[in-house]
């Protein structure tokens, strides 16, 4: 089998398993659904071809697009009254990633490159597409990172609801977290932005240059102009793209090793509890910022997951988005040197 074909059978599953769990609304369904389809066709017809770099590099920067495009001036209003917890919230989750990644290095049979992305409270696509520069093990990033994203998605929401007594309200309500469609021009422009700091970031050789850099282009674009958008369609594109990507890498042999990551998974529950319930204590205490928006805010979950959810029941949600919004922006910017300088 040639590499081409490969890549078209390997695609074209992902995207079959990508859409199918997308239409049960599960938490990043299109990016589970075609990283199970891509493992299940790669475990089954095993080869020697290698996803190539150039392809990896290119959705690392379509994923930077997508989340530069969070970043708007409305964000940078928002600020005045938020820089406060943002600093605290970036400050807790940072320490207590490299605490827990010491933990389970020590602890483990991981490394502390691998453990240092497995403990990182951000996407599982964009993580598990970094570590790999890193030398991390990307099989066990990404399924620890899985595990973290279903754990806190089923886990925390309905336990935070029953703590604190809230409940859904009568009225249904839609959050709309993706950018504004916009027209082809501005697609255009997003995407030359995107692609061009991307590369030059890339070119640099800067830890994650790639979707660092791309993330850089897009939200200067986005502040100067307002004009950053994308095709609403791109964003599941890219989830099922990454997915596939990671799926490719997970073959038989990688859950061979399974008993490897059960105390690993055990230590990242710990995490996720301790990470949450210390940020959102010093959240509430210092920036008097409510128990239940203060929890969100810490619950290292997806943001359109985390943000639907707190809609739903009630809560502050454009706080709450755009908490979540520089988490991601402090781990995709603050992680790749935190791992060059303590790895």
């Amino acid at each position: 089998m040639n590499l081409l074909l490969y890549l078209l059978i390997l695609h074209c599953v992902g995207t079959a398993g990508g859409l199918f769990l997308r239409k049960f609304r599960l938490p990043a369904g299109a990016l589970v659904g075609a990283l199970l389809a891509a493992m299940l066709i790669n475990s089954m017809y095993t080869t020697d071809l290698l996803y190539p770099y150039e392809l990896r590099l290119f959705i690392q920067i379509l994923s930077g697009l997508v989340i530069g495009t969070r970043f708007t001036r409305s964000d940078i209003r928002s600020l005045r009254s938020m820089a406060l917890p943002v600093f605290i919230l970036m400050a807790v989750l940072l320490a207590t990633n490299l605490l827990f990644a010491f933990i389970m290095e020590y602890s483990t049979e991981l490394s502390f490159m691998t453990s240092f992305f497995a403990c990182a409270p951000g996407g599982v696509s964009d993580l598990a597409l970094v570590a790999t520069d890193f030398g991390a093990v990307m099989e066990h990033v990404a399924l620890l990172q899985l595990f973290r994203l279903v754990t806190v998605i089923l886990v925390f929401p309905p336990m935070i609801r029953k703590m604190l007594g809230i409940g859904s309200q009568a009225k249904e309500k839609t959050l709309v977290l993706t950018r504004k469609e916009g027209t082809i021009p501005t697609h255009v422009l997003t995407f030359l932005c995107a692609l061009s700091g991307g590369l030059v970031f890339h070119a640099l050789s800067i830890p994650a240059g790639a979707i660092l850099g791309a993330i850089l282009a897009v939200a200067v674009l986005n502040l100067g102009s307002d004009r950053a958008s994308y095709p609403l369609s791109l964003k599941v594109m890219v989830q099922i793209a990454a997915g596939t990507y990671i799926g490719s890498r997970i073959t038989l042999s990688s859950f061979a090793s399974m008993h490897i990551l059960l105390v690993p998974a055990l230590i990242l529950v710990v995490e996720l509890f301790f990470m949450a319930f210390v940020a959102a204590f010093i959240l509430h205490k210092v920036c008097h910022l409510s128990w239940a928006t203060a929890l969100f805010s810490a619950t290292p979950g997806g943001i359109q997951e985390m943000g639907l959810i707190s809609d739903e029941l009630g809560l502050e949600t454009p706080k709450i988005v755009l908490m979540h919004t520089f988490r991601i922006l402090a781990v995709l910017g603050v992680l790749p040197f935190m791992a060059g300088l303590f790895g």
